[in-house]
This record gives structure tokens, sequence and C-alpha cells, in this order.
């Protein structure tokens, strides 16, 4: 017979493990692409990619977002959330494949539109063979490139896909339970007024990821001129979905906090789950 605590314990120690071994997998995969050269696409970098971004979200919803996770599971079956989730992912993967795809360019030097449109998966192995050159091609490979003629483009990756994920999970969360804590507050203004600011918490967490992929789509003629700037691609490309993650975390944070304020000064139920 187990011990009270004693299967918590096990999977605690289990999830890291699991996570890590994974991401583990994944650099020791990475080197097996410089057995397979210059082929297109690379066995190596089909796998290793995969795994990786597998064990990162793995780890992020078994862990800072577990709550959030669970809360997500809930408001995505309404109407709502599923119409959100799906949107917020067909946008963000438009335009972050777009912001790949100016990074590819600038990296290669040549464009990826053809005379045809079409669909295919490319691998690149970043050479010399270093632990550096490894990583950097989890975070690039593969990538799938949509091309319509005469002139559109869009590139898709692991990680763009994966942060998407993580993203649009945490917006449903965030809305689902912003509007529940709207059903808690009496319908006076000062009441009200708290559910404002998780609003605006959403809204800032989606549109800084959102903002500059956007001018820079709408700025698509120039992208010529753009595509020299590549410090903006990358900034865009790397950090601001990851910024998206912690501000939308914390957002989700605060709604718990005055829902528990909330509940603390009417004596209501809980209806909102702990993050």
């Amino acid at each position: 017979m187990k011990k009270a605590g004693e299967g918590q314990v096990g999977r605690s120690i289990g999830i890291p493990i699991h996570g890590v071994v994974f991401a583990g997998l994944a650099v020791v995969t990475s080197y097996f692409a410089y057995l397979w050269g210059a082929t297109s696409p690379n066995p190596a970098e089909l796998l290793a990619p995969g795994l990786f971004w597998y064990a990162v979200a793995f780890l992020l919803i078994s862990y800072p977002l577990r709550e959030a996770f669970e809360a997500f599971r809930v408001y995505v079956k309404t109407a709502l959330g599923a119409a959100v989730f799906a949107l917020y992912l067909a946008l963000h993967v438009f335009l972050y494949g777009f912001m790949l795809e100016g990074i590819l360019v600038s990296f290669f030097d040549r464009p990826f539109v053809s005379a045809s449109a079409s669909i295919y998966v490319t691998t690149s192995v970043f050479a010399p063979t270093t632990l550096l050159n490894a990583v950097e091609g989890l975070w690039f490979n593969p990538w799938i490139t949509i091309t319509i003629p005469p002139s559109f483009s869009d590139a898709l990756s692991f990680y763009s896909l994966s942060i998407a994920i993580v993203i649009a999970i945490l917006i449903v969360a965030n809305i689902g339970k912003t509007r529940e804590l709207g059903k808690m507050c009496s319908t006076r203004l000062k009441s009200r007024s708290m559910v404002v600011f998780p609003a605006l918490g959403i809204a800032l967490g989606a549109s800084c990821c959102l903002s500059v992929p956007i001018l820079v789509a709408v700025a698509a003629p120039t992208v010529v001129t753009l595509s020299s700037s590549l410090w903006l691609y990358d900034a865009t490309y790397f950090l601001f979905p990851p910024f998206a993650v912690v501000l939308l975390y914390l957002n989700l944070y605060s709604v718990d906090k005055i829902a528990a304020n909330v509940q603390k000064s009417t004596g209501s139920e809980g209806i909102l789950t702990r993050t």
C-alpha cells in the first residue's frame, strides 16, 4: 500500500526528468544531423526540434502553467473559447511565419517564392559542429514553406507553432477567468471597474505579440528594405512571444488575486482556481 503523498512525490520527480530527458535527447539527436550533411530534409533535424519543443511545452504546462492549462481545458469547450483559440493560433502562425521567412531570406540571401503554389519542408545543418550551432538548429529546423505566386511566402517552424499554442492557452484561460470574475462582481461601478484592468492585460499581452509582425506584414511591399534590418525580425521572432507568455501569466495571477479579494469582501463561493 502506498503511503500518503507517495504518488505525488513520484509524479513531482518524474515530470522534470521526463522533460529534461526529452530536451537532452533533442540536443544529442541534433548532432546526428552532421552525419547526413546537407541532405534536405535532414532526418535528425526533423526529429530533434520536435523532441525539444515537446519537452519545453510539457515542462511549461506541467509547472508554471499547470493551473492555466486546467482553466483552458474548461473554457475552450465554450464557443467563445474555441473561437479565440483558433483565431489567435491562425494569426500568430501566419504573422510569425512571415517573420521567419524574412529571417531565412536574409540568412540564405535568396527568396523562397516559386513559379507555382507549393508547400515543402526544408532543413539546414548549422556548421561547424558546436553545441551552439546544434541548439540553433533546434530553433529554426525544420521550416515548412508555403508559397503562393507571385510574391507570397510564409515559413512555419516548431518554435512558432509551440509558442503560439502556449500563448493561445493563456489567452483563453485569461478570458475565461476574467468573465467569471465579472459574474462575481456586483453591478456597482467600483466593483465592475476591477474587471477592466485584467481585460486590458489580456489585450496588451495578445497585442504586444502581434503588433510588430502586423506592421511588418503591412509593409510587405518594402520587404527588401526591411530585410536589411535583421535585428527587428530576430527581436520580434525570438523575444516578443516569451514576453507575451510572461505578461499573460502575470495577468492571470492578478485575476486570481482580485477574485480572492472579491470573495473575501462578499463572502461568495470561489469559482476561480488558484494559479
